[in-house]
């Protein structure tokens, strides 16, 4: 195997050479030092498999060695040492591969040292990366079963990697040196189905001008991969369970029953047990395939796995010879770990591949990702637009932005009247009042709700909205309404006075339609709400002439 060194930092002389000895005897190449600053140093100058960190290093943070190193050095396993049973809780977070107590037990650390070196090996010739501890149990359980020749069921999501994985169990299995032959089941027409699997003697069909070997006879000796086995018509799967008891079948138009030697593996992306209660699904064939079940995460299940992957793809992927890969923006890279990737790994890989080669750029921005993933900010707008929200909430939102703006214009009134008259600022004048509090706003929980809460003032000298002035600075939205005496609004203005939030909502909203020739869509877009709560508010407000 390509790559056995290792480097133990330990500031316990006879301990790090002890952990040392042990692996030079094994045929490990090992660096050894006691100090954090040696141990960066030797990272970077030497190609690491493996780095041991005691836990108990004095001369530095050994988290943050942890940390830098892994940043650094993601393709390097690390593995602490620790005097404890297991290590402290801070450290399941970080990214270690495994522990061990100290005094390190030789058979141990080998053992473990071996499964490391397998796992090494599997993520470079399958290309499957991922230190996930679903992910790793996943992998593990393949090492473990593939040695066996047991039939194996591999379950997830399309695009979690699963023929992958069946290749690698035919790697790691006594049947290496036999072929291989992956079988996708619903891209074969039913009809079809049979005679691919099992073959055909001549004349068994109209087209059938000779014999025919099946995927069963070409696979002998060797392992046979049926993808997507949930797509198997019924009758096939009566078929496929002969095979799997006697080891023999019979080829479409034949009476002769043919003896193979393969191991199946089956795959699929659905719930067979609910297969099974439709119907469409055998249970004996079920349980027959299911002797050992390996699930696959889906990678918004392994998010911690998705930077890796990243990185790795990144690297590999074709782009202008000599150019450096490009390097993602923390901003970029928050926006693909948050993002659900329904496609998986296989989307994850196919996007960093195109933007690679698309975007001609050496620094990849949030803005450079596809509008699925990420959705600039809209600037400079006044109202909130929240997304996946509940539209009675985005409502209550917005309303309690504009009653917080209009306090804010009271607040500061009396400073701007004082310098306009050149005089010392002045308090507030009581008859400055707002409104009673709407219900629509009152269990909205606030730091000013006492600002807001049991106002009340006669209708003569209760604040009033004047018409909203137009959009000067092209936000695309009016600027929010100024609020004056209402002894200062001319009688001859036209406006109604508006003694609650209803009666300024429900002008808000005609005017709006108004300005936009009835359109609720633009409308709705105008006032920042959803274009299904114009439509509620004009039916709950009587607007009849716009529903």
């Amino acid at each position: 195997m390509e790559g056995r060194s290792i480097l133990v930092v330990d500031g316990e002389t006879d301990s790090r050479r002890h952990a040392a000895s042990i692996l030079r005897n094994a045929g490990y190449d090992v660096l050894e030092t006691g100090a954090a600053a040696e141990a960066l140093r030797a990272a970077k100058n030497d190609l690491l498999n493996v780095v041991l960190v005691d836990l108990a290093l004095s001369d530095a943070d050994p988290e943050q060695l942890i940390r830098t190193l892994s940043a650094k050095h993601p393709d390097t396993d690390i593995m602490v040492t620790t005097r404890q049973h297991e290590p402290p809780r801070q450290y399941r977070q970080l990214d270690v591969s495994d522990y061990i107590e100290k005094p390190v037990d030789a058979e141990e650390l080998l053992t473990k040292m071996r499964m490391l070196d397998l796992r090494r090996e599997f993520h470079q010739r399958f290309q499957l990366l991922g230190r996930n501890e679903r992910f790793i149990a996943a992998m593990d359980s393949v090492l473990q079963v593939a040695p066996t020749g047991i039939q194996v069921l591999l379950t997830g999501e399309s695009g979690t990697g699963k023929e992958g994985f069946a290749r690698a169990i035919h790697h790691y299995s006594d049947r290496r040196d036999g072929p291989f032959i992956p079988i996708n089941c619903g891209a074969i027409a039913e009809g079809v189905l049979e005679s691919e699997l099992f073959g055909h003697e001549k004349g068994a069909f109209t087209d059938a001008k000779g014999q025919r070997k099946g995927y069963f006879e070409q696979a002998n000796g060797g392992t046979l991969l049926l993808d997507e086995i949930g797509d198997m018509p019924r009758s096939t799967q009566v078929k496929l369970l002969r095979v799997l008891e006697q080891q023999e079948f019979i080829r479409v138009g034949g009476s002769t029953p043919v003896k193979t030697d393969v191991r199946l593996i089956a795959s699929t992306n659905r719930d067979l047990s609910g297969d099974i209660h439709d119907g469409t699904f055998r249970q004996d064939l079920y349980y027959r395939l299911n002797a050992v079940h390996i699930h696959l995460p889906a990678l918004r299940e392994r998010r911690d796995d998705i930077p890796r992957l990243i990185g790795h793809f990144i690297r590999h992927a074709p782009g202008k010879p000599g150019a450096p890969p490009p390097v993602l923006t923390e901003e970029a890279l928050a926006a693909l770990s948050d993002y659900a990737w329904p496609g998986n790994i296989r989307e994850l890989r196919h996007l960093v591949e195109s933007l690679v080669v698309t975007s001609g750029k050496v620094r990849i921005d949030a803005e450079d990702l596809p509008d699925r993933i990420y959705t600039p900010p809209m600037a400079n707008r006044a109202l909130p637009v929240p997304q996946n929200r509940d539209p009675q909430d985005m409502d209550r939102e917005m309303f309690y932005k504009i009653l917080w703006q209009i306090l804010t214009a009271i607040q500061e009134l009396p400073s701007k009247i004082s310098a306009a008259l050149g005089r010392s600022s002045e308090p507030l004048p009581d008859h400055f009042q707002l409104p009673p509090p709407v219900d629509a706003v009152q269990d909205v929980e606030t730091p000013h709700a006492d600002a807001v809460q049991g106002l009340e003032k006669p209708p003569s000298e209760a604040a009033q909205y004047v018409e909203p002035s137009q959009d000067e600075a092209g936000t695309g939205i009016e600027q929010p309404a100024e609020v004056v005496p209402a002894e200062a609004v001319p009688a001859e203005d036209g406006l109604d006075r508006l003694r609650s939030m209803e009666d300024w909502e429900r002008e808000a909203i005609r005017r709006a339609l108004e300005r936009n020739e009835g359109h609720r869509g633009r409308a709705a877009q105008e006032l920042g709400i959803s274009e299904r709560s114009i439509y509620r508010k004009i039916r709950d407000y009587g607007l009849d002439e716009y529903a």
